[in-house]
């Protein structure tokens, strides 16, 4: 190998590629970087893997000889990175076991990897792909993954995307306790799902987030993988996909009939109470106990410990359900997620779920469980 890069130009490349690759534990193989230089396209490959995710950065380089090494990842991250932003040489030495890096009079050797180490990448599908906005993709991960479970080996664990008869497709994120739904709209990317639609798992929703663009992004998948391309075909992120069957979350809203109990309130009052009514919550007493008046909400929480809050915010409010309690965080966490001044809150009983959506956008709800309320002061959370 023997080629001359800008840095300035490359450095994105290097750092998202060694952002998926382990830095302490795991193979020696899985911390390697790979490079691969093309004369023929006059372009270098940053590669790298965790076993799952694959990145490959492609950028414009003066190639004089074609080559495939690899070095360790975090080396070569941080002295790229150190180096002032200009041109740089890298080649191999004669015998092959070292990567050379010049600079002007400064000049570092890295060790080779094992040749026999290289995995083929997986590459972006030929074929019809589906152009969407990165930025709208990150943003139902943010709005869903706080409702997705941990448990790897199970269907919750993982991103939903569903198409529906309507047209829309649904993005859903399932937790056992908490749902998010989104419905977006892309006709291409309805037409070629699925109908069982996709499975995503959680652990590579923040791959997803930190190696794409916001601006424009290519979608395309396999019957095993999940592509994504951006920033005109230099990044390319792949991940797996997985089999679950995914429960039929459609239940939760069917829970919510048209004639439930319904409030409407300001976001950031009710936000900031319950900020405060976090104070006064401990392991023990985590909840919060909300109180529907005709023309307001009553939230209060105690414990022995911290002492007590009492604060009434108005609402308007619609309702035959007198009382309902949640833990103070997670409802704390729902609101935060809703982007809007006010927000709509739809109740199905005490004990039933409750659907949280802002006033002006019905395409993205949350639902949460409430805790069962045992006494006035008292709660604990509902055996689900």
């Amino acid at each position: 190998m023997k080629v001359a890069i800008n840095t300035e130009h490359c450095i994105n490349g290097i750092l998202k590629a060694s952002s998926i690759t382990p830095t302490k534990s795991g193979a020696a193989m899985l911390r390697t970087m790979w490079i691969r230089a093309e004369k023929d396209r006059q372009t270098i490959s940053f590669m790298s893997t965790d076993a799952s995710t694959e990145y490959i950065g492609i950028y414009p380089a003066e190639v004089e000889e074609d080559g495939l090494i690899g070095v360790q990842s975090k080396s070569i991250t941080e002295l790229l990175r150190s180096l002032p932003k200009s041109v740089i040489r890298m080649y191999t030495d004669d015998k092959g076991s070292n990567l050379v890096i010049k600079q002007g009079s400064r000049m570092f050797k890295l060790p080779v990897s094992n040749l026999d180490w290289f995995q083929n990448f997986s590459e972006f599908p030929e074929g019809e792909s589906i152009v969407w906005s990165g930025e709208i993709l990150v943003g139902i991960i943010d709005r869903i993954l706080f409702c997705v479970s941990d448990e790897e080996d199970s269907p919750l664990g993982c991103l939903y995307v569903s198409p529906k008869e309507n047209g829309e497709i649904d993005f859903c994120g399932l937790d056992g306790n908490k749902f998010a739904l989104v419905k977006e709209t892309n006709d291409l990317l309805h037409a070629k799902l699925p109908s069982e639609g996709l499975l995503i798992q959680k652990k590579y929703l923040n791959d997803i987030k930190k190696l794409i663009s916001e601006d424009e992004i290519e979608l395309n998948f396999s019957g095993k993988r999940f592509f994504i391309r951006n920033n005109g075909g230099r990044d390319t992120v792949s991940i797996p996909l997985v089999q679950f069957e995914y429960p039929d979350y459609t239940l939760f809203l069917s829970k919510i009939e048209p004639g439930c109990s319904t409030i409407s309130v300001a976001k950031e009052e009710m936000s900031n109470a319950l900020s405060r009514s976090l104070i006064f919550n401990t392991k023990e007493e985590n909840s919060v106990f909300i109180s529907l008046g005709e023309a307001s909400l009553t939230l209060q929480s105690s414990d022995k410990s911290t002492g007590s809050a009492t604060e009434t915010i108005p609402a308007t409010v619609n309702s035959t359900v007198r009382n309902v309690a949640f833990i103070t965080r997670g409802l704390l966490d729902v609101l935060q997620h809703l982007d809007a001044e006010s927000i709509e809150v739809k109740i199905a009983s005490e004990a039933g779920p409750c659907l949280f959506r802002s006033v002006d956008d019905h395409r993205y709800v949350v639902i949460a469980m409430p805790v069962q309320i045992v006494e006035d002061t008292y709660y604990s959370e509902e055996d689900n």
